[in-house]
């Protein structure tokens, strides 16, 4: 009994040494090292090279700038542009249609078609040839009093409708419509919280043959301003009251 014993244990002590030994009871299969393909290699070397190039010229791109020109102060509506009007920026201007500073001897003379504000970069839009004020047209000045206008709120590049309230008439009489006007620009007045007698003013390009009229109303305190609509060119149509 104890011979079976002891050559069991032996047979199990040689197939362990066996196994450790990598003898045939414990070989295991052992994958052989891969092998690079060289044109893959290659090919990932282009596309990171290729990578670089194009991140490199989008880089250059996005630095790439020119001088294009930009308002150096506020400019109303149909003013004449000049030279201390503008300044020169560097920006990106790809795809805009913003006005270069090789082109700054053909905007000096030339009219704002809108309002412009200090800073702004100059496009094709904004600047125009014509004077928008014609032999057809003329400007004034009106008074905006609060009791008759929406003071606060006019602005210059809107369209709007002239009035004449009288004082005279009774209260069920209806104002006068006199015309439509474009606003030039606003002088707004000085410490008006605190001076009653102190209103804004506003400058209009009216109908030359309604000019008269306007002066009339606005002399006697009794011109009225009502928009019609906001952010127009100075070459809008103007109407004129029966």
């Amino acid at each position: 009994m104890s011979t079976d014993i002891s050559g069991n244990l032996a047979d199990r002590q040689r197939s362990r040494a066996a196994r450790a030994a990598g003898g045939p009871a414990g070989r295991q299969q052992v994958s052989p090292p891969r092998q690079r393909r060289p044109a893959l290699a290659a090919l990932a070397l282009l596309l990171i090279v290729g990578g670089a190039l194009v991140a490199g010229l989008l880089a250059v791109r996005m630095d790439s700038r020119v001088p294009v020109l930009v308002a150096a102060r506020d400019i109303e509506a149909g003013a004449e542009i000049t030279a201390d009007d503008l300044e020169v920026a560097q920006v990106a201007s790809e795809g805009l249609d913003l006005i270069g500073e090789e082109y700054a001897d053909q905007v000096v003379g030339a009219y704002a078609a809108s309002s412009i504000s200090a800073n702004t970069l100059l496009d094709e839009r904004m600047v125009t040839t014509e004077d928008p004020i014609d032999a057809e047209k003329a400007v004034v000045s009106v008074p905006l009093d609060p009791s008759r206008s929406a003071a606060g709120k006019v602005r210059p590049g809107d369209l709007v409708q002239l009035w004449r309230a009288s004082k005279t008439t009774g209260a069920g009489s209806k104002p006068q419509f006199i015309g439509t006007a474009y606003v030039l620009s606003i002088e707004r007045a000085e410490d008006e919280e605190f001076v009653s007698d102190r209103v804004s003013s506003a400058y209009l390009l009216v109908p030359a043959e309604v000019s008269g009229d306007v002066i009339a109303a606005a002399s006697a305190g009794e011109a009225g301003v009502a928009i019609v609509a906001s952010g127009q060119d100075p070459d809008v149509e103007l109407e004129v009251g029966e």
